[in-house]
């Protein structure tokens, strides 16, 4: 796997290089207005019919030939710089060649920095491999800024959408809220919780669920709470399924939350697993009503007694610890 991840940043490095060049040569093209007059001496001096200007500017600067494209001198030394650095990433480790592609990047102007970001997002979405399509998004995601920032990051959310393994498209879908703000980003985060609730492994659903419940604090919108809890309820994993409404009883209010914990505690209190019914229930204790608390305490110090394994009792009583030397009021 880690061979691959090299690759997509090598692909993609190559992608950013290739577009530099090609500025570069039309910047060259455009800043000496090349005429279709002009003729190449066999010292490869361009000589033109143009005015006085055109003469001065003939001792000064030479034309490269290189693919068939004609690119001035200046920029045929950024294309050598250009290979040097390719040289020099493929020696260096994969956090520092991510490191290199972030910095080279951040070095393009606006609004060559733009087009590269939509060009290096449409190359992602036709890669064919998901494992390497999602490594590729999430090298380019950082980087997205200005106007079609948006637009950009709804593109990745359906080229991601179609990545048939479960965990790359989650590693997509995942990374993708972090970098939106206002109703954009409560608009993503509800597409996100719909479509998940389709994937089947209770790893990646708890996985998104995860990486989203930090962008709810203070969202109103009833449609994403429900869509969330609907996602953890889909949850297979009896004990990730609670974890999960672990995660979203903070962001719950009134009757709703009142119902999901109590939802919750009973399938604490009945998870197949009885050496884990104790840490389960360590999980609801912050939620239930003060004079509830040390009445669940209680059961679940007696079910952590209950474990034959010394092990297994020993997780279950530190996960309670934390509570038995907590003062009455």
């Amino acid at each position: 796997m880690a061979l691959l991840g090299t690759s997509a940043e090598s692909g993609l490095n190559k992608f950013l290089e290739e577009f530099i060049e090609q500025k570069n040569a039309i910047q060259g093209l455009k800043r000496f207005e090349i005429l279709k007059t002009e003729n190449v001496t066999s010292d490869n001096i361009v000589t033109t019919k143009n005015d006085a200007y055109s003469g001065k500017l003939q001792q000064h600067y030479k034309h490269i030939q290189l693919d068939q494209r004609i690119i001035t001198e200046d920029s045929a030394i950024g294309i050598r710089m250009a290979k040097i650095a390719e040289i020099n990433f493929k020696n260096q480790n994969e956090a520092n060649r991510s490191q290199v592609f972030y910095s080279r990047v951040s070095q393009l102007k606006d609004p060559f920095k733009e087009e590269f970001v939509e060009k290096a997002i449409d190359f992602a979405c036709k890669i064919q491999s998901g494992y390497l399509r999602a490594q590729t998004l999430s090298l380019i995601i950082p980087i997205l800024e200005g106007k079609k920032k948006v637009e950009l990051i709804q593109k990745t959310f359906y080229s991601a959408s179609y990545i048939q393994d479960e965990n790359d498209r989650a590693r997509v879908l995942s990374s993708l809220t972090r970098h939106m703000r206002g109703p954009d980003k409560e608009e993503l985060i509800e597409h996100i919780f719909e479509f998940s609730s389709q994937i089947q492994s209770g790893d990646v659903k708890f996985q998104i669920l995860s990486s989203l419940v930090p962008h709810l604090y203070g969202s109103k919108n009833k449609a994403i709470m429900e869509k969330a809890i609907e996602l953890a309820s889909g949850i297979v994993s009896e004990y990730q399924r609670l974890e999960s409404f672990s995660l979203l009883i903070p962001y719950l209010t009134g009757q709703r939350e009142k119902g999901i914990i109590e939802q919750a505690l009973e399938l604490a209190f009945n998870i197949k697993d009885k050496d884990m019914r104790p840490q389960a229930l360590s999980l609801l204790i912050p939620y239930v009503d003060e004079s509830r608390q040390k009445e669940i305490i209680e059961k679940a110090l007696n079910l952590a007694s209950e474990i034959q394994s010394e092990y297994r009792k020993e997780q279950a009583l530190t996960s309670l610890a934390q509570y038995l030397d907590k003062p009455e009021k």
